[in-house]
């Protein structure tokens, strides 16, 4: 197939990890792959000099020269179908089925009221709530969706060497008798860390040794970032909170941990927890959207309400306080991954939906 995928983020984000290890798999298995992303954007990097061309565009729509262009390189390209990955990019995808009479796929990252879902020609849910909430707020037919669980390169280690484990710690400044749990993703008021750092202070009175590891950019909302750091110094938990940004290896540094936690408000199937499970990592999240059917309640993990800072300490204080509970949670979240999360498996699921859209419209 001649695939187009068009990704409409500038930074790093789980969208775009999908995006760029799809379409990277995608070729590999032989498919004529191009990637449409904005200029100088994180995906375009990674994506250079590489086999997957990269096409850039500012993804204007209006007036509609840029959509012109692409619809004009579409043909020329004989391009089969188009996939889209994030708002703004599905829009363009819409848009370009029209002008172009090319199929769109968009892949549905997130939760969000948007009156262009129904417009594609198939959707992909990366979970269970997600197709529900597509079904039911953005009016997709049944027969136009598909849930596709969201996957990791499961082909690479999670898992540090005892040695780089160390090695890790040392490098981000803990000690290894500190106890680690630490939250992957950008620090904006959806992913809630607010209120684990409430929990904090609970936390700390029953494991003393406690420290917290923040992993992800602080660019988009300074204003929550400001809040979050205020809160900790109002507590008296600053000294305890070890903020390291947006790390490229963010999965090495997870690795470092015994602990991972998500205090999201909402969330589709993010990609920080399947990394973790694969980890091995026990796992504490919040019980919103698409989470557990992943995290299952005392199997792999704990799930606690949303913005409940007591229940959140809670969990936490129980495993961090059971280190053989912690090891049976985070083989059994590997098991999950391996069978449910794979990037063979999932890649597979997400061809056959392509190649089925794109023989409709070959037969049409």
């Amino acid at each position: 197939m001649r695939i187009m995928e068009i990704a409409s983020a500038l930074d790093v984000n789980g969208a775009v990890i999908h995006c760029l290890q799809l379409s990277r798999e995608l070729t590999r298995r032989g498919h004529e792959v191009s990637v449409v992303s904005l200029p100088g954007s994180w995906l375009q990097r990674q994506l250079a000099g590489g086999p997957v061309e990269v096409i850039p565009s500012d993804l204007h729509r209006w007036p509609p020269g840029e959509l012109r262009r692409m619809a004009a390189m579409v043909r020329q390209r004989n391009v089969d179908v188009v996939h889209t990955h994030m708002s703004r990019a599905h829009f363009f995808g819409v848009l370009l089925r029209w002008f172009a009479g090319v199929p769109s796929v968009a892949t549905a990252h997130s939760r969000l009221f948007q009156l262009h879902w129904m417009f594609n020609d198939h959707v992909i849910a990366v979970s269970e709530a997600t197709r529900r909430f597509q079904q039911r707020v953005n009016l997709v037919r049944h027969s136009r969706l598909t849930t596709i669980l969201n996957f990791i390169d499961d082909r690479r280690a999670f898992e540090l060497r005892p040695d780089r484990r160390a090695a890790v710690r040392a490098e981000v400044g803990v000690d290894g008798a500190s106890l680690l749990a630490g939250v992957v993703g950008s620090i904006i008021p959806r992913k809630g860390q607010l209120y684990l750092v409430r929990a904090l202070p609970k936390i700390l009175s029953a494991c003393p040794n406690a420290r917290l590891v923040l992993i992800g950019t602080t660019k988009p909302t300074p204003g929550y970032v400001a809040e979050v750091r205020a809160e900790a110094e109002r507590l008296g938990v600053a000294s305890r909170i070890v903020w390291l940004g947006h790390r490229d290896d963010a999965a090495e540094v997870m690795g470092a941990l015994d602990l991972f936690v998500l205090p999201s408000l909402e969330e589709s199937l993010p990609l920080s927890i399947l990394e973790a499970m694969a980890a091995g990592l026990p796992v504490v999240a919040t019980a919103v959207s698409g989470i557990p059917e992943v995290v299952r309640q005392n199997e792999t993990g704990m799930l606690v309400p949303p913005r409940d800072s007591n229940a959140l300490a809670d969990a936490i204080i129980a495993l961090l306080a059971d280190p053989e509970r912690r090891r049976r949670f985070g083989q059994a979240g590997q098991r999950v991954v391996r069978a449910c999360h794979t990037i063979e498996g999932q890649v597979t699921a997400i061809e056959q939906v392509l190649a089925r859209v794109a023989g409709r419209r070959r037969a049409a």
